[in-house]
């Protein structure tokens, strides 16, 4: 026991413990990673020796320890991702979730991963007391010793740059800031301040932004136009979409009777929502410039500027997103979760109910644009279905974890089901109206449910999957909108058979079904215009750049994927 502690509370030991758990997920990424045999080996030489040559600076590993601090809480971020996703460095998106994910999301996610979680604890929780078991103790680091180490890790590091070197002449898609960890994950940590800021300074930087929005139609012809935007719905699992059970039985039915207008080539450009429903409301997609979504108002403001009153109608929290700023911009403003208790449980029906209320107190002449923003199908799936629900069980699964897939995609079927079942309420108030209207739903990404050998599971990973593209895309129009403007219905319906991108030709498309023109209305994006033109889908990467669907990381599987499927790749 005596050689145990002291071995434990050697300086030396700890020296060496602090140098391993900082590398620790450079070794496990050379596993994990693509990259050239070179590659491979800088991901270990280059931090190994300057966490070496650091190390060596101090004559108590445990100052080390926390003056590399925020390095280790990068690894260990790492690689309680790497368990989650397979692959990739800690995205932007990931460190901007962390300050805009509710706790009740995160609670949620942790308790299905907490194999990893407890890993980091224990590993990075002992380097934490063994830093303090360094500080206490009165044995230094021999001058000598330190003098000797920093010699070979300085000669390990002039390698290092070596192999830097090469690999900069031998590939040229290498880049030290994406490829090699820490750089990349300490490069997208700065960005994700920047992001930050842009979107707390969003209101200021759109004070004076005017979409110069006019309408065709006259004023006092009443209209409503409502779109939902799902959380987490993916096409494949829709009995719409050819799915092999009954998930969407008011949809099934709606088209039967040739009521619904159905994209089935439909992909979304981002996987995570915070980006993707901006694009959803924005024209950033046909300006082919993302960033642009920090200087312009959005859809809403639009339909403001038109002469419409305005809903937004939101069954998640507040985060202080560009999701909220866009959402705000209505006239009519309601978070179902803002007055209850962190922990409470809001479904999606909640919305039916008061968009009934508002549809009971309109006024007789009155334009509507509805937004209602669903929680869907978001993880845990259990607690997006309302007990007794339909005549499905609720599952148990213990963890979300691999051998438990057939449980958790019955969850999730029970979580498509139940949307089915909004948006068809939805559909059913507003045709009670006997207005001109128009429903138009789509989800802002979907999900991966450990469907193949690559045991993915969630979004919102760098590089995304074929199950995280793939969402719906459909429009419902009453009677008296088709009869009134026939050419629209038609071009929506002669259109359906393209491929498209949800976050391309959303708002193109709501703004034409409206009759408004704004500065930025491309007619060519609008899918109720015979002059839609399919445009090259884009996927928007974590740096925000828009990138060609065969640049975004995407593998062999998911291309051999949207083959199958019909879905049109690049």
């Amino acid at each position: 026991m005596n050689r145990f502690k002291s071995f434990f509370s050697s300086q030396k030991t700890i020296f060496w413990y602090t140098v391993a758990i900082l590398t620790l997920p450079c070794v496990m990424m050379v596993f994990t990673e693509a990259g050239a045999t070179l590659t491979h080996l800088l991901r270990v030489a280059l931090p190994l020796a300057l966490y070496w040559l650091v190390m060596t600076l101090f004559k108590k590993p445990g100052k080390g320890f926390w003056w590399t601090f925020l390095f280790s809480f990068f690894a260990a971020f790492q690689i309680v991702l790497l368990y989650l996703f397979g692959e990739s460095p800690v995205a932007v998106d990931m460190f901007l979730n962390v300050v805009t994910t509710n706790p009740t999301e995160v609670d949620e996610l942790l308790s299905q991963i907490y194999l990893s979680v407890i890993f980091v604890f224990v590993v990075y929780g002992l380097g934490i007391g063994l830093s303090v078991v360094s500080l206490r103790s009165r044995e230094v680091l021999a001058a000598t010793w330190r003098r000797t180490q920093r010699r070979i890790a300085a000669c390990l590091l002039g390698g290092a740059l070596l192999l830097l070197g090469a690999c900069y002449l031998t590939d040229r898609n290498f880049s030290l800031r994406d490829d090699i960890f820490p750089f990349n994950v300490a490069y997208n940590f700065g960005l994700s301040f920047d992001r930050l800021n842009k979107s707390a300074n969003y209101q200021k930087n759109v004070a004076d932004f005017s979409h110069h929005a006019t309408s065709s139609r006259p004023a006092g012809q009443a209209e409503i136009y409502v779109l939902i935007i799902g959380e987490t719905i993916r096409a494949d699992n829709m009995s719409l979409y050819g799915y092999g059970h009954p998930t969407t039985p008011t949809l099934d039915s709606l088209e039967a009777a040739g009521q619904l207008a159905v994209y089935r080539d439909a992909l979304t450009a981002s996987n995570t929502t915070h980006k993707s429903v901006p694009a959803l409301l924005t024209p950033v997609l046909s300006q082919h410039d993302f960033n642009a979504v920090y200087r312009q108002r959005g859809l809403i403001s639009a339909f403001n500027e038109a002469g419409f009153s305005t809903v937004f109608y939101s069954n998640q929290r507040r985060n202080h997103s560009l999701i909220d700023f866009l959402g705000c911009e209505a006239r009519e403003i309601t978070f179902t979760k803002d007055s209850i208790p962190i922990t409470a449980n809001v479904f999606d029906e909640k919305l039916v109910d008061l968009l009934a209320q508002r549809i009971a107190h309109r006024d007789s002449t009155e334009r509507m644009l509805v937004v209602l923003h669903t929680y869907g199908a978001h993880f845990d799936y259990r607690d997006r279905v309302p007990d007794g629900f339909g005549n499905n069980p609720k599952p148990f699964y213990p963890s979300a974890t691999p051998p438990y897939r057939e449980q958790l995609t019955q969850a999730y079927d029970n979580a498509v089901q139940y949307t089915d079942f909004v948006i068809g309420q939805v559909i059913g108030l507003i045709r009670k109206t006997g207005l001109p209207a128009v429903v138009a739903y789509t989800s802002d990404h979907g999900e991966d449910i450990y469907d193949d050998n690559r045991q993915r599971f969630l979004h919102a990973s760098p590089i995304p999957t074929y199950y995280q593209l793939r969402v719906p895309l459909l429009f419902w129009a009453s009677v008296q909108w088709t009869e009134k403007y026939p050419a629209r219905w038609q071009a929506i319906l002669s259109h359906r058979s393209h491929a498209v991108s949800t976050n391309a030709v959303l708002f193109h498309t709501m703004l034409d079904i409206a009759g408004i023109r704004t500065d930025h209305m491309r007619i060519d994006y609008a899918l109720t215009d015979t002059r839609f033109t399919p445009a090259r889908r884009l996927y928007i990467n974590d740096h925000n750049e828009l990138l060609p669907l065969d640049s975004c990381g995407l593998k062999q599987i998911d291309i051999d994927l949207f083959h199958r499927n019909n879905i049109k790749f690049p």
